[in-house]
């Protein structure tokens, strides 16, 4: 499965909790089957696992849903682009920019 797949996923099952489950699912199956790309992978189940605990028990606005998605996108894009690349500080250099967006994404952070 490549990285762009997982946003066919949440597409498919309307962007919801269960849209996002189901890809943090496929993300870590991911991690199992293309290790070379392990991290990348890693990074999103966390993302689309922190959407479904924070959004598990609490309803989100279409719109909130729709500018979680385009985050969620962008995180999968950014990565997916380190598929192809050689250059180990490239990489790493995106894994770790990924990894600050996704802690301070505000649609990632529990309301409590």
């Amino acid at each position: 499965m490549r990285m762009t797949e997982l946003l066919k996923i949440i597409e498919d099952n309307g962007k919801g909790v269960r849209a996002y489950s189901e890809c943090g699912q496929a993300a870590r199956e991911c991690i199992k089957t293309q290790s070379d790309q392990a991290a990348a992978y890693y990074l999103l189940s966390i993302a689309a696992d922190r959407f479904v605990e924070t959004y598990d028990d609490q309803p989100l606005l279409s719109q909130g849903a729709e500018d979680a998605y385009l985050n969620f996108k962008s995180y999968v894009e950014q990565l997916a682009k380190t598929e192809q690349e050689n250059d180990a500080a490239k990489k790493l250099q995106t894994l770790n920019r990924v990894a600050a967006e996704i802690a301070d994404d505000r649609f990632l952070k529990s309301a409590g």
